[in-house]
């Protein structure tokens, strides 16, 4: 097994959370948000309505998305987010327009219960344990609508829409949330379907629908609520910033992944666009993050040489085309690579062997500077 950025990372932080005694490790913040103590709001509100309690057992996906791909570069604990994210926002106004998700009710389904709106101060009573990601994103708020099967009251869909201000945050929150290998769907700017449920992405907004059970009942009006939403949503083409700054030849392209604070769990690297390659018949995830100029990214590949020292099996630093390349070893074989091209660090993170290391970092390099 391997240790990549970030994951002993969250080893630190189950033996902190559960008791074990550490000696000499640093602090840990990350993997699966430890839930607050609970107020009663809290305790009622899992993302699916009051409405819904006796139908638990049936839910597909009505609560929000718990198991996002890349999880484990993602998930935090509540409080490490904190330190990335401006409290100031959590005295937000008030927010949400009724008539963005008004009147979407399928036919055969009727909308039980009043629209829901959440600035960034109540997203937690909704979302509890996932709202400081969003907030990481610059989250404005998030509207709540749920419709109920004429035919049976046990059967929903709930439509969650959050507003993150512009494209860039909108793609951010639905590339760390979206699942691997799943069938895209013609909703917005990229969207896809797991299950009866559906998740995508438009001008600033990110949203998705969660259905009850998975049936050909709920598939069908699912994407017609979400046809329908997007209908209503503006969305002026403005570009995702950074979006290009991955190479393109041989990026998989539905693996593109924008972190805007605390990329691979590192709280010194932030504004970074990670994907997926295909090299030599290998897969390997690649991460690129612009600086605002050599000094800055300089600075930043010290404190990966500093984070390797702390809590790898081994750290060297090689010379490969003329680039200062840092390799971090962290045991079974696997590896981590960051450097600096001019003001632009990137970099590879779990790659298996020693030769594929060598060669993928080769030919970032020579992508990078070409």
């Amino acid at each position: 097994m391997s240790t990549p950025f970030g994951i002993i990372r969250l080893a630190l932080s189950i033996a902190l959370l559960t008791g074990i005694a550490l000696i000499g490790c640093a602090p840990a913040t990350e993997e699966e948000p430890q839930a607050a103590v609970q107020t009663p709001a809290e305790m009622v509100s899992d993302g699916a309505s009051d409405e819904h309690v006796g139908a638990v057992e049936t839910k597909e996906g009505s609560d929000p998305k718990a198991e996002p791909f890349g999880r484990g570069l993602v998930a935090k604990a509540e409080d490490a987010v904190e330190e990335a994210v401006d409290t100031s926002i959590r005295d937000a106004g008030e927010f949400g327009d009724d008539a963005l998700v008004a009147d979407l009710s399928p036919e055969g389904w009727s909308q039980t219960g009043n629209i829901e709106h959440y600035n960034v101060a109540t997203l937690y009573e909704k979302i509890n344990g996932r709202s400081e990601l969003y907030m990481a994103y610059d989250v404005l708020g998030m509207s709540w609508v749920t419709f109920v099967d004429s035919t049976d009251a046990n059967n929903f869909i709930d439509l969650f829409i959050y507003d993150m201000r512009e494209p860039t945050n909108a793609f951010g929150i639905y590339s760390v949330e979206r699942e691997a290998d799943q069938p895209p769907a013609d909703l917005g700017r990229e969207g896809y379907r797991t299950g009866s449920n559906y998740y995508f992405w438009k001008g600033d907004y990110y949203g998705y629908i969660n259905a009850s059970m998975e049936n050909d009942r709920n598939t069908k009006p699912g994407i017609g609520v979400a046809t329908a939403l997007m209908q209503r949503i503006v969305d002026d083409g403005g570009a995702v910033e950074g979006l290009d700054w991955l190479p393109a030849e041989g990026l998989v392209t539905d693996t593109v992944q924008f972190f805007k604070a605390d990329a691979m769990s590192l709280d010194f690297l932030n504004d970074t666009f990670l994907g997926m390659y295909e090299t030599g018949g290998s897969s390997v995830r690649a991460f690129v993050s612009k600086r605002a100029d050599e000094a800055e990214a300089a600075d930043i590949l010290a404190q990966f040489v500093t984070y390797g020292s702390d809590y790898a099996d081994g750290t060297e630093q090689v010379e490969v085309d003329g680039v200062n390349v840092v390799l971090t070893d962290w045991g079974g074989d696997f590896y981590d690579v960051a450097f600096h091209v001019g003001a632009t660090v990137a970099g590879l993170s779990n790659v298996e062997g020693k030769d594929l290391t060598n060669s993928a970092t080769a030919e970032l390099i020579a992508k990078l500077k070409g």
